[in-house]
């Protein structure tokens, strides 16, 4: 039986800097467009040796909160919270029994790349559960997707999960390659053996990937060689994609020590909003029924 998951719960926190409108009208947009309840959360995190009146910051904080979103379309529920921002937002995602967490990036260094924050990486590798880096103006729904495979358990979630969440939208599995040293030192045409070697593992992943039925066929595929960062980057530019889909762990990273480095990588030099799905990801469990 093939389940057309569908979130039921976003969180979104939000610290009311400027960055956070951005990330704000995303999981407006989504939330709208799923039917789901839409949790907003602030942190406050507790310092000691800051004199301050606990309740009064509450009520300012939930009095920020409830002007964020003024959306009748949507379920909104909001809480203030003291603790650490990380786990403090993992509580809160457990307790609404969270679907997807949206958030915004830091800022972008002096090479132009976006910084991932240290929140950020903590949720990527703790939560067990979709992560939406918000980077571009939410003015319309995802249309152009790409999933990046390196063929890996992860990337195939990525690629399942981009097919449930956004079913409608045009998508393009990308993988970048290098020559093998090994493959340089032979005789043959080197290229022309990898390539043959990657076609087949390409179909052999698909063919093992759960997709919806004639969903495959409508895949693009895109199979380039260079670094992954700048076939990607590429792939984005030349095909206004506006949200990179990609798996927080590859066949080379340790899945339980730290956001895989080509994620990362990804993450900080992609334009486009970025879709951090984990191996575990709870979006590709069969969706419960709930009563309301």
């Amino acid at each position: 039986v093939e389940f057309m998951v569908t979130p039921r719960t976003i969180l979104l926190p939000t610290d009311f800097t400027g960055r956070c409108d951005r990330s704000r009208d995303r999981a407006v947009l989504l939330a709208r467009a799923w039917g789901a309840r839409l949790v907003l959360l602030h942190v406050l995190e507790d310092d000691a040796t800051i004199p301050w009146d606990r309740e009064e910051a509450i009520d300012r904080a939930q009095a920020k909160l409830e002007s964020e979103v003024q959306n009748s379309d949507i379920a909104i529920c909001t809480r203030v919270a003291f603790g650490d921002v990380t786990s403090t937002i993992l509580d809160v995602a457990a307790e609404f029994s969270v679907d997807l967490i949206v958030t915004g990036i830091s800022r972008k260094d002096e090479l132009g790349d976006f910084l991932i924050g240290t929140t950020v990486e903590r949720l990527a590798r703790r939560a067990g559960l979709p992560l939406l880096i918000v980077k571009g103006r939410a003015e319309d729904e995802y249309r152009q997707l790409m999933a990046a495979t390196d063929f890996s358990e992860c990337s195939r979630t990525a690629l399942i999960t981009a097919v449930d969440l956004f079913p409608s939208a045009a998508i393009t599995l990308v993988h970048a390659y290098h020559v093998r040293l090994e493959a340089l030192r032979g005789r043959e045409g080197p290229a022309a053996a990898q390539q043959a070697e990657i076609a087949m593992e390409l179909d052999a992943f698909l063919n093992a990937t759960a997709l919806p039925h004639g969903t495959q066929a409508l895949i693009d595929v895109n199979v380039d060689y260079g670094d992954v960062c700048q076939v990607a980057r590429d792939h984005v530019q030349a095909n206004v994609v506006d949200l990179a889909v990609i798996g927080t762990h590859g066949r080379s990273a340790l899945a339980t020590a730290m956001l895989g480095s080509t994620a990362r990588a990804l993450v900080g030099c992609l334009e486009c909003d970025v879709l951090l799905v984990p191996q575990s990801s709870r979006a590709n469990q069969p969706a419960h029924h709930i009563i309301r």
